[in-house]
């Protein structure tokens, strides 16, 4: 009867028969462990460019391009939001035509102040506003020199410089100069039931610089 476990052959006889045999397998190096993986981390946790400390080892510049361009990426999947932007600032211009005016104030000095006109009509190519009455027009060649005295505005109007310098003076010692394609409303209309006064109403105009003032009033 066979023994229920074989004893081991010495370690020498095994040799010497492989030897025998001619078949004794070569020397294997010994197996590395198994170096455990390292856990990817999530892309939110890639650091933002400016945490890259210059006191890190140097490293290959492809291989910082591609973590600065991860960081970037991340930063911007992190913090970008759908943005509607308004009609005006996608046209790189106001939805709004400035208005100048020059207005009779209550104390019967003219001055300047802005208004809005809204431009609610049109496309995005082309603004409008709405339509604002007109009942006609005249345009007016002044020569190199000329002024005008102290005087009102007899009935509201636009004045659009065409060509040539426009200036403007008030009661109070200022002035206000336009140039081609500038415009203002004139409006300064002398008060219900006051005699003009040159010392108090009104304002005065003048051509200024080395052309003539070419001007487009529009009635209203």
């Amino acid at each position: 009867m066979l023994p229920d476990v074989l004893p081991p052959e010495p370690a020498g006889r095994l040799g010497a028969e492989l030897g025998e045999a001619g078949s004794v397998l070569p020397e294997l190096p010994p197996l590395m462990p198994d170096e455990p993986d390292e856990p990817e981390l999530p892309v939110a946790e890639l650091p933002p460019p400016e945490a890259l400390s210059r006191s890190q080892p140097a490293k290959n510049g492809l291989e910082r391009a591609r973590e600065i361009a991860a960081a970037n990426a991340v930063s911007f999947m992190f913090t970008s939001r759908v943005v509607v932007l308004p009609r005006e600032q996608v046209m790189g211009r106001p939805a709004v035509f400035t208005k100048v005016v020059l207005f009779t104030d209550t104390d019967g000095r003219a001055r300047f102040r802005e208004e809005p006109v809204p431009l609610s009509e049109g496309s995005p190519q082309a603004l409008l506003s709405a339509v604002l009455p007109a009942s006609g027009y005249q345009l007016r060649h002044s020569p190199v020199g000329f002024e005008s005295a102290f005087h009102c505005t007899p009935k509201p109007q636009w004045v659009f410089i065409l060509g040539g310098e426009m200036e403007i003076g008030l009661q109070d010692g200022t002035a206000r100069l336009f140039r081609p394609g500038e415009h203002f409303y004139s409006a300064d209309v002398l008060p219900k039931g006051a005699l003009f006064d040159a010392r108090v109403h009104g304002h005065r105009s003048a051509q200024r610089g080395s052309s003539p003032l070419v001007t487009l009033f529009l009635k209203v």
